[in-house]
């Protein structure tokens, strides 16, 4: 436990709550902990120190702790109360990362899917009540930015609960928590928007697309320019290359919450104008196409590509500058070194898809990309994060990771008694 403790154990910031922060407390309370979720945070502590110290006899006993886990929270969905409980749903995010650290196979992509659906289903019946206090809102949070990235993967549709008791939830909310709510948002209309389309080629509405994918990057654009203090980074200089650093600066954060944030803003950015490319190119062999009114429509379509490039490229640098703060690198007498402690794995988690985004689109140059599956190899030998082993792989092959219509996510579906 102490492995899994030290790696995924954040405490809060200024600007955002931690990661699992809640476990400490909630483990040493007088209520009675099930067994699913201590087996479930064994198993993930016996699998970081596999793949982190290449103990592969350790996998055994990490297994058989992640089936008794999986086990006893199907016995323990009978019971309503207990499904409606805190330590259930939590058991169920772990189940879910333990999927993402161990994954060698699309199969785990599924499995992992299965949990995001079956937490989907949790937070159904847990109702609007849990995001009245500070864990089930925190929990909610969490989940809502997995089923987020789940449905960007598969091209589907953000189900209706989770924007409905997103703004339940903004009542109870700080400042800096409306901030993520705002963009999680933006994020879910590009979401839904990309759902429509079988494909970022598929062209057969691209005056609409254009328009809308146009106004909801301008949404993107004001949420940046209008965060407040407690999301401003640094950008620090290095005199002296160093592979840790792709370019000749790196980012500093308050939190890798904060970091995550504007990663989150980032990604989608990337894909919503990346997307925007391939809809401008079509339309420019057909411009007679595009007489949606528009601010843009009366530009030039170069100048609209050219402008989609340039964003990608700063976008993509930007992620690229917040890895050394999530891999533990600090500036010192101008030189970039290791603050010499193995980095949380919690970092290497919310860093996965950030990275991964930022290599896979065609304006990256070569360089980055093999810089970024370097990272991502990292990731994987250092935190024991197997997934980033699969994603450097997808980006060495040049092939998307399994997404549309893998499994779908269904909240119409009541609380089943596995999955």
């Amino acid at each position: 436990m102490c492995y899994f403790f030290r790696n995924y154990v954040c405490e809060e910031s200024r600007s955002s709550r931690g990661y699992f922060d809640y476990l400490p407390s909630i483990i040493s309370s007088n209520v009675t902990v099930g067994s699913a979720l201590i087996d479930a945070v064994i198993s993930l502590g016996m699998v970081g120190l596999s793949n982190a110290k290449h103990a592969s006899e350790i996998m055994i006993p990490a297994k058989e702790r992640y089936s008794l886990a999986l086990h006893a929270t199907n016995s323990s969905l009978r019971d309503e109360e207990y499904a409606k409980a805190d330590q259930t749903l939590i058991t169920v995010m772990l189940l879910g990362l333990y999927e993402t650290n161990t994954c060698t196979s699309p199969r785990s992509m599924q499995s992992w899917t299965q949990h995001i659906c079956g937490a989907v289903q949790l937070l159904r019946l847990r109702g609007k009540e849990q995001l009245q206090t500070r864990i089930g809102h925190q929990l909610f949070v969490q989940i809502r930015s997995q089923v987020i990235i789940n449905c960007m993967q598969r091209h589907a549709l953000v189900p209706n609960d989770i924007v409905e008791w997103s703004l339940y939830a903004m009542a109870y909310e700080t400042a800096g928590e409306i901030i993520q709510s705002t963009l999680s948002f933006i994020i879910i209309k590009f979401c839904n928007l990309r759902a429509g389309m079988d494909s970022f080629h598929d062209f057969s509405d691209s005056a609409r697309v254009v328009s809308v994918a146009f106004d909801i990057d301008a949404e993107l654009a004001d949420w940046a320019a209008c965060c407040p203090e407690q999301y401003v980074y640094n950008t620090v200089t290095i005199q002296s290359r160093s592979e840790s650093v792709f370019s000749d600066y790196y980012h500093t954060y308050d939190s890798i919450w904060t970091a995550w944030t504007w990663n989150s803003y980032r990604s989608v950015r990337i894909l919503l104008n990346d997307m925007l490319l391939q809809q401008l190119a079509h339309l420019s062999q057909y411009p007679s196409n595009f007489q949606e009114p528009h601010e843009y429509s009366t530009l030039r379509y170069e100048t609209q590509i050219l402008r989609c490039k340039s964003l990608l490229v700063q976008l993509t640098q930007d992620i690229c500058a917040s890895v050394p703060f999530y891999l533990g690198y600090y500036n010192q007498q101008d030189s970039l070194v290791s603050n010499q402690v193995t980095p949380a794995a919690a970092g290497g988690n919310l860093l996965l898809w950030p990275l991964y985004t930022a290599a896979c689109t065609n304006v990256v140059s070569d360089m980055m990309r093999s810089w970024v599956i370097g990272r991502l190899h990292y990731i994987a030998e250092a935190m024991g994060i197997r997934q980033a082993t699969a994603l450097a792989h997808l980006l060495s092959i040049r092939k998307d990771p399994p997404g549309k219509n893998v499994i779908d996510l269904d909240l119409t579906q009541e609380v089943s008694d596995e999955w």
